[in-house]
């Protein structure tokens, strides 16, 4: 456990890049400087954000900090220009007709844009916020929670167990509490690092420690912005508590698809117990962020629903929890389930990132793990299990699986990510996005519009580096403008449930490959045009999309022509990749669940076809996307493959099969 505040370091050690990882040069860093003052309102402090950016670039994967130092090389000479040809040339980058040269424009934006407006540390707090009239954390964080007791692994050691669980997030953290239930010695293996309530700094710099490659993670073209939990509890610790059933209709989809049509049958009792578990209820309020949603949608006759939430205790004044939770108030899986591993006898090995799964004909021995303390002291050590769960996440479980030795055709092929588009609508008074309960309330108006394919409505809570980094880039002056306006913003998204897959490489790249389909792309652009009617519909003034070039419309002139011409404009466009910036916060199906070996990874009990012990308890496993946040049906399927596999080696234990 660390203790202290993450947020004031920017990067924690668990996330710092390797050792022997080469400073930017002078010359690049000089350019990146420059890049920043272009990009940057004169109130940032761009000597910070440089140090920043040069950290981050420095702690990515070989190939993409390669293709941002050689765009760095590429701006060298441009960036020497007086500051007036400069931004000329960077909103010229925006709209390239080279992919590679819009990507490039994206990551550089973003990086710098965030860190502008979300760099601070304690005593020092960012001179945006007074502008944006952002108050920053909250002072009324007194909670002093205590983790469950972490173990920490010799050099060479092997540990004992039952079973070893391999990631802690919503799989793994309820598969180790069922099996740890059961009686068995358990071992839970984390690669992030560990964290209780008072060491949330609500900062939001402690993306970098908490998410998943720094909250850096992207597709190859950066066309998708990636946020997945990396921290123990995984993405139950940062998420924003959406806690939603698998819609019965997807569920007897998924059944057809798999094979399995008993699938959505069998989760229901295990969808009931972690409810119960949990506290699954809505929020008693709804913010002014999410009220958007309720108004808007109740005045033009639509759909509007509140969310079933883990964290229904949230008041007006939360809002900052996907930096986890500084109120102890989240029911995550290091609240919830975790603590039940070492009271009965099993251990948590945080900063332990497993690199590969020991095989042994068809079965799974253990693992191999790499254990990493505060100060960047490394330990390999093994743990032998008689069950190995697989529980890293979408993007990672593939290449652990590959790593290891385990081949198929689908392994990595079947990436969904519920794309997702935003609009930023502005009202005649405070909405305060950063504000309140994060997701309460959604609407379905738009979505299922073939079959089971559609939109889902919600908002997104918005904190100054997520605005920034949204927010349409033109020149500074108006980026700032646009900045100005954010407390008067709501940010509504379109969620849209994708059929066409995209594909994560196996090696240690893990480079993401995804692009729209027209079918699902036709979907996205209707939620976003279903966006605007809602927002005018709540009494929105104006509202605009996040293209690079943003369409603006003024309430005064919303109506059934301009609907039409909206339609109109956002297709043409399109979904080139970052024409308009798109995110994923669910990431599923890279090993997919089957009746059949031939099209699943794993059967339906979730083994690893052609192995007795070895299985996998996270979204890998879902046959399709699930069209709703995925935190309680991975949270299902994993309790359901670990009881049975816990019953049946109670029975051997027993000498009953």
């Amino acid at each position: 456990m660390r203790s202290g505040d993450p947020g004031g370091t920017a990067f924690a050690a668990a996330n710092l890049p390797p050792m022997n990882a080469k400073s930017l040069s002078a010359a690049r860093r000089a350019t990146l400087h420059t890049v920043i003052d272009s990009f940057a309102p004169p109130d940032a402090r761009s000597e910070r954000v440089t140090q920043l950016a040069a950290e981050a670039i420095e702690s990515l994967s070989p190939q993409r900090r390669a293709e941002l130092e050689l765009l760095l090389t590429l701006l060298a000479l441009p960036m020497k220009l007086p500051p007036p040809q400069r931004a000329r040339l960077l909103a010229w980058l925006a709209d390239a007709p080279a992919v590679k040269l819009r990507s490039g424009f994206a990551a550089l934006k973003r990086l710098t844009l965030f860190l502008s407006y979300a760099e601070s540390e304690p005593g020092s707090e960012n001179p945006t916020w007074a502008r944006l009239g952002y108050p920053g954390p909250r002072r009324d964080r007194t909670v002093l929670e205590r983790l469950p007791p972490l173990s920490s692994a010799s050099e060479g050691e092997t540990v004992e167990a039952d079973v070893v669980v391999i990631g802690s997030g919503a799989g793994g953290g309820v598969a180790a509490a069922v099996f740890a239930r059961a009686g068995k010695r358990v071992v839970v293996l984390e690669a992030g690092a560990a964290y209780a309530a008072q060491d949330f700094s609500q900062r939001e710099l402690s993306i970098a420690d908490l998410y998943l490659e720094r909250g850096l993670a992207a597709t190859k073209d950066v066309g998708v912005s990636i946020l997945a939990g990396a921290t123990l509890g995984g993405g139950t610790t940062v998420n924003w508590c959406t806690s939603f059933r698998l819609p019965q209709r997807i569920a007897d989809e998924w059944g057809a698809q798999s094979g399995i049509p008993e699938l959505g049958t069998e989760l229901a009792p295990h969808y009931a117990a972690i409810e119960d578990e949990l506290g699954i209820a809505p929020a008693p309020v709804h913010n002014a962020n999410n009220a958007v949603i309720v108004d808007g949608a109740q005045a033009l006759g639509l759909h509007a629903g509140a969310m079933p939430r883990n964290a229904a205790e949230c008041g007006d004044g939360c809002g900052y929890c996907g930096f986890g939770c500084a109120y102890a108030k989240k029911r995550s899986t290091l609240r919830a389930y975790l603590p039940d591993v070492v009271a009965r006898g099993g251990a948590i090995y945080a900063g332990a990132r497993v690199e590969r799964i020991l095989l042994d004909q068809k079965r799974a021995a253990g693992v191999v793990a790499l254990q990493t303390n505060g100060v960047g002291e490394a330990r390999r050590f093994r743990v032998r299990a008689g069950i190995v769960i697989c529980a890293a996440g979408a993007l990672r479980t593939p290449g652990l699986l590959a790593r290891s030795g385990i081949m198929h055709r689908l392994l990595g092929r079947r990436l969904f990510l519920h794309p997702v588009a935003g609009s930023m609508a502005t009202f005649e008074r405070p909405i305060e996005a950063w504000r309140g309960a994060m997701q309460t309330a959604f609407s379905d108006a738009y979505n299922y519009r073939d079959g089971n394919y559609g939109a889902k409505i919600e908002v997104a809570p918005t904190h100054p580096g997520l605005g920034a980094l949204a927010i349409p880039w033109q020149s500074a002056a108006t980026h700032a403008q646009a900045m100005d306006r954010t407390r008067s913003a709501a940010t509504l998204i379109a969620l849209t449930r994708d059929r066409d897959p995209g594909s994560i490489s196996l090696d240690d790249e893990a480079t993401i490959r995804y692009a729209l389909s027209p079918f699902d792309a036709g979907h996205l652009l209707a939620g976003l045009v279903g966006l605007f009617d809602i927002a005018f519909a709540a009494g929105a003034v104006r509202a605009q999309t996040l293209h690079n070039r943003p369409i603006v419309i003024e309430r005064a002139a919303w109506n059934a022509a301009k609907r039409a011409e909206l339609e109109a404009a956002v297709r043409r466009i399109g979904v080139a990749p970052n024409r308009q910036i798109l995110f994923s916060a669910h990431q599923m199906g890279t090993a997919p669940m089957s009746a059949l070996a031939a099209s699943g990874v794993v059967d339906p009990s979730g083994r690893v076809w052609g192995y007795d012990n070895l299985y996998v308890a996270d979204t890998s496993a879902f046959p399709q996307s699930s069209g709703v946040n995925p935190m309680l049906t991975v949270m299902a399927m994993a309790r359901r493959v670990a009881t049975a596999a816990a019953g049946a080696t109670l029975e051997v234990a027993h000498g009953t099969s």
